[in-house]
Parts: C-alpha cells; structure tokens; sequence
C-alpha cells in the first residue's frame, strides 16, 4: 500500500473519529441512547478498518534511523492503537447490551480515549513528509 493511499486511509479513520464522538456526545446531550450505540458502532467500523489495514501486509514500516521516526510507522501504530480501541469499545457495547451499571463510565472512558486518538491522528497528519 503506497504511503499517499495510507495517509488516505487514516483521513477516513480520522473523519469516523469525530463522527462517534460527535454522535455519542449529540447522543447525550439529546437523551438518545440509540446515537450513543450508533456512535459506537462506528468506532467497531473503525476497528475493523485498523484490522483491515494491519493485516492486508501490503504496508511496509520503514526504517528507523537516527531520532526522527518516519510518518508511516506513526501511522501504523495509530491502526495498532485504534484496533485496541474497537477492542475496548466492544467490551462497552456488551456492557450496554447486559445493562450493566458501569457502562457509562467505560463510554466516558471511550470518548476520552477516542478524544486522544483524534488529535494523535490529527498530529500525525500535520506532520511534513
């Protein structure tokens, strides 16, 4: 996979961060709980993209040399990170589904850490190439 099409892939991902943050968090304010499920549904969307990326083995990590790590190694350990996150949201999403009492703690947990892979991805992003 060419580095323009994996930048293309984590704009996606990026872009599907701000909308399951953005529903779960309209979900809320609104009292819907149906905009909460759907906003995790697209993280689980999203894991399976991480996935998806990480085990096609078409992307090659490049080398590290000196102090400066390349773009596309950040790039794959956010989609490592990101499969972590669909990981943990599940675990959410059965917690909602058994209506267990700390599911909204862990969905405070969940927008708190896709909070972070936004702006991680947003960072990497910015970065030249």
């Amino acid at each position: 996979m060419g580095s323009d099409s994996l930048l293309g892939l984590t704009t996606i991902s990026q872009y599907s961060l701000f909308l399951g943050i953005g529903l779960i968090l309209f979900g809320w304010i609104e009292k819907k709980e149906k905009l909460v499920i759907a906003g995790q549904v697209i993280f689980l969307l999203l894991g399976l993209l991480s996935l998806w990326v990480l085990l096609t083995n078409t992307n090659v990590a490049p080398e590290v040399n000196g102090n400066s790590i390349p773009k596309e190694a950040k790039i794959l350990s956010y989609f490592k990170l990101s499969a972590y996150f669909a990981g943990f949201n599940l675990i959410s999403l059965l917690l909602n589904l058994f209506k267990v009492r700390y599911h909204k703690f862990s969905l405070y947990l969940i927008v708190f850490t896709g909070l972070m892979l936004f702006f991680m991805v947003f960072s990497i992003l910015q970065m030249p190439k």
